[in-house]
């Protein structure tokens, strides 16, 4: 079955916020900025990037594991300047990130 089948048959998902509230907006549009070398980010227009929070029931959980994944990616890529590497960071990160706690999100380190 191709994508574009299989996508017509998956249930959509729910959106949970019509908007952002402006203070979760700007605090996005921060880490949207820290993580401008990050391809998987950079590929994606900051709207579509921070629409994907309103399909969140806890938008500001998500925000602060993406703020997390920020600060270790800017602690962990200090010096490195192989892009190939960062990537490898960031994958790093993104798994680090995931459990099977609820809602697939553990505590994140302090």
């Amino acid at each position: 079955m191709s994508a574009g089948k299989l996508k017509n048959i998956m249930p959509k998902r729910p959106r949970y916020h019509e908007r952002l509230p402006k203070r979760l907006s700007d605090r996005l549009t921060k880490i949207y900025q820290r993580l401008q070398d990050v391809p998987y980010i950079n590929k994606q227009e900051i709207k579509k990037w921070q629409e994907r929070f309103c399909y969140s029931p806890e938008p500001e959980r998500e925000a602060a594991i993406w703020e997390w994944m920020a600060n270790e990616y800017e602690k962990r890529t200090a010096g490195i300047e192989d892009q190939l590497e960062k990537n490898r960071i960031f994958k790093r990160l993104l798994s680090e990130s995931v459990d099977y706690e609820p809602l697939g999100v553990r505590k994140l380190p302090e």
